[in-house]
């Protein structure tokens, strides 16, 4: 069994399962939060190899739940990878950009955010 552990983090029920599902049959421990709030709480209690996470969150959003897992987690923050219905301002891109983070707008192909997190993992 995989010791790979992902968080995903997205307010839509759907999204969260979909990807939960994915990253499950490609063997890693996938954990999902619907909050911001959930999201740092799992982080308190665990350990993760990566993160997705969703721009638009109800009780925050992106940006500033990556600066909250900075503080926490730094090797997490790096290992993160952003995806979003939202149109995204030159500020959201530039703040992706100088971080070196992934991003893929929704809707998205499954296949590309597997491939994408297994880059991060295996960085």
């Amino acid at each position: 069994m995989s010791t790979t552990r992902i968080l995903v983090v997205d307010d839509e029920e759907s999204v969260r399962d979909l990807l939960r599902d994915a990253l499950v049959e490609t063997g890693w421990v996938v954990d999902t939060a619907g909050t911001g709030a959930e999201a740092l709480q799992l982080i308190r209690d665990n350990l993760y190899d990566a993160a997705v996470l969703d721009f638009a969150l109800p009780d925050t959003n992106g940006v500033m739940l990556h600066r909250d897992i900075r503080q926490m987690d730094p090797e997490l923050a790096q290992r993160t990878l952003f995806i979003s219905g939202v149109a995204q301002s030159d500020q959201r891109l530039d703040y992706f950009g100088a971080d070196g983070l992934g991003f893929l707008s929704k809707p998205f192909n499954v296949l590309e955010v597997v491939t994408r997190l297994q880059k991060i993992v295996d960085a």
